[in-house]
């Protein structure tokens, strides 16, 4: 009877003991279910890029390469570059951007971003000044940041200010330009869970390079890219900022092929412009992007120019400063600068 009993208990024991342990693992299951599902979903994203020296040639640049994880749906993004901004809005994402560089009294943000100085969205500085306050302020989830503020003292700063934030790179490589459009639109896609929109306007993208390129093969038409700052004179050549877009990109065919990359242009005088004498002049006021005074048509107005063709003819195309020194990079933004330089293709 003892013994009857004593296996009974037994029995009784291992079914509790199993079911304990059961129990257990079904709690633990389930918490690891949960924790994977309150877990942010993220992304690994490949940044590259120059970091500029003082070298106003780039002989002093340092090469960065790294591995971001990023988070997709983030709840607050920083926005530092103007052609990103852009391509956001172009997106359908502006409800997660938080803060962006509204310059002083909001007058450096380009009219077809005027929706951004609204006072929901902070002020951050300028392009080139960071306010670390304000983005501390907004502790973001996400940086998005491109060669004006990629030096090492302000990536410093900026891990300090949200040190929980991911810093991702959206400036466009010169020497890839296109690719390099397309390839972040796509990132930004990915992160805001909009894909098929950021297909669609890598697609509209290619379609006007490529009625552009079609329209540049077809004309012997030499094109010079001025850039006026005060009076004073620069151009940009093949591989350069502007010129990447215009001759590598568009196909548009150089009056100069020997022109010097650097950050601000190669520096010249009206009778280098004489000498070459392009067909096409596309002029870019620095002074009126950044504020300041504007002296583009002035300049062209000098007597030393007046038989250059592109004068002769009318051919000159004063590009928005705003979009072409402030916002470049964007997917939209490049659209609507391709269509600045379609003016010049009569």
């Amino acid at each position: 009877m003892k013994r009857a009993f004593s296996f009974i208990l037994i029995t009784l024991l291992s079914i509790v003991l199993v079911a304990c342990g059961n129990d257990s693992n079904n709690k633990e299951k389930q918490t690891s279910k949960e924790d994977t599902k309150n877990k942010p979903k993220t992304i690994e994203i490949q940044s590259k890029y120059q970091v500029r020296g003082k070298k106003d040639d780039g002989s002093d640049a340092k090469s960065v390469s790294e591995k971001v994880t990023v988070p997709t749906n983030p709840k607050k993004v920083v926005v530092l570059d103007y052609g990103a901004l852009d391509t956001i809005e172009a997106l359908g994402a502006k409800d997660v951007v938080k803060g962006v560089p509204k310059g002083e009294g909001k007058a450096t943000l380009p009219k077809f971003l005027d929706e951004f100085k609204d006072d929901k969205y902070i002020n951050t500085g300028s392009l080139k000044e960071v306010n670390f306050d304000k983005i501390a302020e907004i502790n973001p989830d996400l940086i998005l940041f491109s060669g004006r503020t990629s030096g090492t003292e302000v990536q410093d700063e900026l891990k300090k200010a949200a040190p929980d934030a991911a810093r991702l790179y959206v400036g466009a490589d010169d020497k890839n330009y296109l690719n390099s459009i397309e390839e972040n639109t796509t990132n930004l896609g990915k992160i805001f869970e909009k894909e098929s929109k950021a297909k669609a306007l890598n697609k509209d993208l290619k379609d006007k390079v490529k009625e552009v390129k079609t329209k540049a093969s077809k004309s012997n038409d030499k094109a010079m890219y001025l850039l006026v700052n005060e009076g004073e004179l620069s151009t940009f050549g093949p591989g350069s900022r502007f010129g990447s877009l215009i001759y590598d990109t568009l196909g548009l065919k150089p009056s100069a092929k020997d022109v010097k990359v650097a950050g601000h242009g190669q520096p010249i005088s009206y009778e280098y412009i004489t000498e070459k004498n392009p067909d096409i002049i596309y002029a870019m006021d620095r002074g009126k992007a950044i504020g300041g005074k504007e002296t583009s048509k002035a300049a062209l107005s000098n007597d030393v120019i007046k038989n250059v063709k592109a004068i002769k003819h009318h051919n000159v195309v004063q590009v928005d400063p705003q979009l072409w020194y402030l916002s470049s990079g964007g997917v939209r933004t490049t659209v609507k600068q391709i269509d600045e330089v379609m003016k010049g293709l009569k």
